[in-house]
């Protein structure tokens, strides 16, 4: 049996690295279709699409916790405040159903609200008492919860749109996909 060596080994492991992401950036970077109607679901920077939601809320989310963390920023409030400021930055999300994220200005200031808001209400669970596997138990239920409610109604309202389309969530032949779809048809030995 032929054995490979260990820089023929790190070459293919590069290798595959490489197509993964060539065959899924995409996907990853924004899972909107190219298509017009999904043009306001996304932010386009050179040839690469960004999801609004994904790439303004989920880093507002994270920086806010970390510089909450690093300044002890969380320690101005007491736990009642950073759950009511959760709570109204999160309420940002009832302009979706109510059709006010038309304009891609307001989409962001949304997605920059949720984001707000969930580091709020990051913090306030993990300031509720000392004991860890409590606080654990209800971050775990609580963005549980709230994962599944926004991504439940992104679902909702993406297959809303798509089944006003005339390819009816026929993704394999829908042009909005053609592009996601040829990229994964890549072959793993590229």
């Amino acid at each position: 049996m032929p054995e490979i060596s260990n820089k023929g080994l790190k070459k293919k492991e590069k290798l595959h690295k490489h197509t993964f992401f060539r065959k899924y950036a995409s996907i990853l970077l924004s899972h909107h279709p190219e298509c017009e109607k999904f043009n306001n679901h996304t932010l386009n920077i050179g040839s690469l699409r960004f999801c609004i939601g994904c790439f303004i809320g989920y880093p507002t989310a994270v920086i806010t916790i970390l510089l909450f963390n690093i300044f002890k920023i969380y320690t101005i409030f007491n736990s009642i405040t950073l759950l009511l400021f959760g709570l109204t930055f999160l309420s940002f999300f009832i302009l979706s159903p109510l059709n006010l994220t038309k304009r891609r200005e307001i989409k962001i200031f949304q997605k920059f609200s949720i984001g707000l808001g969930s580091a709020f209400l990051f913090w306030w669970i993990w300031t509720l008492t000392s004991d860890f596997s409590f606080n654990l138990i209800i971050f775990i239920f609580t963005f549980g919860a709230l994962i599944v409610i926004l991504n439940g109604y992104h679902a909702y309202c993406f297959l809303k749109i798509c089944r006003k389309c005339k390819y009816k969530t026929d993704w394999y032949n829908c042009p909005g996909f053609s592009r996601l779809y040829n990229q994964n048809k890549l072959k793993d030995n590229i």
